[in-house]
């Protein structure tokens, strides 16, 4: 068996980014508007600034994102209840199922490259793989 190494960990990244990035080339959206989608649906309603700072972007490009996630009719613009002149971006039932649509098609994509791809070996040890990537993204965004 091999070692994990600081080598393979690269070669781990390296993948996952490759991954990610070819999975993305299947998507109608482009990333960043079904990466503000993502978290909406996961954590609810956000504020721009919310939004934006989990993108890692700037207020002003969020603006634009949602401006254009609005004029698709997939999120809406709210009153915040916490605060009388801020406004949080909710999903409508449109966004909602363009995220399920999504998830479905994005998953469909890998289920069926892996099974033109892998063995029946390679498979199972594929479907052991999440839990072990769930269990180093928790060490790496522990507190």
């Amino acid at each position: 068996m091999s070692e994990f190494t600081l080598e393979t960990a690269d070669i781990l990244r390296r993948a996952v980014g490759d991954m990610v990035r070819a999975i993305q080339q299947t998507e109608d959206i482009p990333g960043g508007q079904i990466e503000a989608l993502g978290f909406l649906f996961r954590d609810g309603p956000l504020s721009i600034a919310q939004l934006a700072r989990r993108r890692k972007i700037r207020h002003q490009s969020m603006s634009a994102t949602v401006a254009d996630l609005q004029a698709q009719g997939l999120v809406a613009r709210t009153p915040d209840p916490a605060d009388g002149r801020g406004v949080l971006i909710e999903l409508t039932a449109s966004g909602s199922a363009m995220i399920r649509e999504s998830r479905l098609t994005r998953s469909t994509v890998i289920l069926h490259a892996a099974e033109r791809a892998l063995t029946p070996a390679e498979l199972t040890t594929l479907a052991q793989v999440s839990v072990l990537f769930d269990k180093v993204r928790a060490e790496i965004t522990r507190d």
